[in-house]
């Protein structure tokens, strides 16, 4: 039987999720389009950096600390958009880049700003380009629905994940036919009650962090998934640790009457968010 759940989550998760760190040529040179990048919420652990080019050519933002760099797309309209500072406190650089020709981008603006926050955890409370959610968003009501009357952080994290798990289900044609650059969206993982392992693991986090529960969105391999995975790392207040819960492939296997926390040694992380 193990073996059978086994192949089947292999089966049914993922084709390789496009990181969102670019491997893009990135130049130093400046140009004169109109690029902002806001630190208002720093304290908060996030910026929002907006773009608007009048060539309407794609662009990217760079955010780098300590030789390391998350590079994500930026809209090209001006619409400011919220970015995790996720490692941890110090001086980061971020660059706005905008694309020239091929694989080639040059630099529209750069700035350093100082991360110095309390609680390392804040940043994983927010909403993010790709773990993004207001209070208004229908699973995010249901989530203050689903913890009502819980005190323990853990009765909480089973709740939601439980409704995760059993309400979604796996997107086998998305699965085959997603874009790079794909971003999730919550309202229409809750709403078609289907999506890709990216769409899980950025409604589980939102869904938690919309209720005070630190969440990670991870991305990196899995002996459970065949190529690139998203999963999401858990902060559980009574345990004073971060676990690994993995909800495509709870849903996969029905959980099997297992404990909901992952072996870290199944999971190999290269990006969170």
């Amino acid at each position: 039987m193990r073996q059978f759940l086994s192949l089947l989550v292999v089966l049914l998760l993922f084709l390789p999720l496009e990181s969102t760190v670019a491997q893009a040529a990135l130049s130093t040179s400046q140009t004169k389009n109109e690029a902002t990048i806001n630190t208002k919420s720093l304290a908060k652990g996030i910026i929002s950096v907006g773009f608007k080019t009048k060539s309407g050519k794609k662009a990217k933002v760079g955010i780098t600390k300590n030789g390391k760099t998350y590079y994500y797309n930026l809209p090209n309209n001006g619409t400011l958009t919220q970015f995790p500072l996720q490692m941890k406190n110090g001086e980061y650089t971020v660059t706005v880049f905008e694309h020239t020709k091929g694989n080639y981008y040059k630099s529209a603006t750069s700035k350093k700003v100082t991360l110095k926050l309390k609680d390392s955890k804040t940043v994983f409370l927010q909403s993010v380009q790709n773990v993004k959610w207001t209070r208004s968003m229908s699973p995010i009501k249901t989530a203050t629905k689903l913890v009502k009357g819980k005190t323990r952080t853990e009765d909480k994290v089973r709740s939601i994940q439980n409704y995760v798990a059993r309400n979604v289900k796996y997107d086998y044609e998305k699965y085959r036919n997603v874009k790079s650059g794909y971003l999730p969206n919550i309202n229409t993982t809750y709403k078609s009650k289907k999506g890709i392992c990216y769409d899980y693991a950025a409604l589980f986090g939102s869904m938690l962090r919309s209720q005070g529960i630190p969440a990670k969105l991870v991305t990196g391999y899995s002996t459970n998934a065949k190529g690139l995975h998203a999963w999401n790392e858990v902060y559980i207040k009574e345990l004073k640790k971060w676990v690994i819960i993995d909800t495509t492939v709870d849903a996969a296997t029905k959980n099997s009457g297992k404990s909901i926390y992952k072996k870290a040694s199944d999971y190999k992380k290269q990006y969170e968010y």
